[in-house]
């Protein structure tokens, strides 16, 4: 799945780095723009979240999760890339403050997994050979991975020319 270059500029312009962008006469956090996202279909979603800084915080990526056009392969990306073993220790009592939004988006993702709600299985992620351990024990059943997340989504990876 080819991404066309007018959306690779619209995602690089709006969602790629959006907070570096910052002018130092406006004293408010700069956010991206939703009524943009809503217009990426579930490649560029895909896409998106492959290409995203994570030091962007994680509003776009919840609006990934969040969206009914996300695929499963797009979840499973931004869950392995969250690096989740970090948080398998910490229940919503325990976590930091700072590491809570990463907690709450991770502990979404597998909800929805559990939930069968990712209705999209045409983007292809595999945490194994992408080099994610799968099996890690965990102690706390909140933790309690779906197999599915576990394992290659089906489909092909989306990609773009010229990132």
């Amino acid at each position: 799945m080819i991404i066309r270059p007018h959306k690779i500029l619209l995602i690089k312009n709006n969602f790629i780095e959006f907070s570096f962008n910052k002018n130092e006469d406006i004293d408010h956090e700069i956010l991206p723009d939703f009524e943009k996202f809503q217009t990426l279909n579930s490649a560029e979603q895909y896409f998106l979240a492959d290409n995203y800084n994570w030091d962007d915080g994680i509003i776009v990526l919840d609006w990934i999760i969040d969206s009914p056009k996300c695929d499963k392969g797009t979840a499973s990306l931004i869950f392995w890339r969250a690096e989740p073993d970090f948080y398998f220790n910490y229940t919503a009592e325990t976590i930091d403050e700072y590491e809570k939004p990463v907690w709450n988006l991770l502990q979404k993702i597998v909800e929805k997994f559990k939930q069968n709600k990712f209705k999209n299985n045409k983007l292809k992620f595999d945490p194994i050979k992408e080099g994610y351990k799968t099996d890690w024990e965990t102690k706390l059943d909140i933790w309690e991975i779906p197999l599915e997340l576990k394992t290659a989504t089906k489909g092909k990876k989306p990609f773009g020319f010229g990132f």
